[in-house]
């Protein structure tokens, strides 16, 4: 079950559309939405988690994390900025 689960997330497949050699999709989706309300799916892929960080060698528990982020300009000010083609110019005064 576990394995049909994993398949359809990494596929990004419909439920419908899980291949034959997996149990009814129906029966996966019922252990699916059970597990995650009571709460075993994040044990499961908390365990897999340290697992897999354990085969490459690492502390199975990540004792930091990084997170990114990006700054992205308003589109209101590319909105005051036009092109006009004679002139092969931006001129704020194009676009009204």
């Amino acid at each position: 079950m576990v394995n049909a689960v994993l398949y359809l997330v990494d596929n990004g497949c419909k439920w419908r559309a899980l291949p034959h050699d997996f149990p009814p999709y129906s029966t996966v989706h019922s252990f699916y939405r059970r597990a995650r309300l009571n709460g075993l799916w994040d044990k499961i892929l908390q365990h897999l988690v340290k697992v897999t960080r354990r085969r490459a060698g690492r502390n199975p528990n990540p004792t930091y994390a990084i997170i990114d982020s990006q700054s992205v300009d308003t589109v209101y000010a590319s909105e005051q900025v036009g092109y006009d083609g004679g002139k092969k110019t931006k001129d704020i005064n194009v676009i009204s």
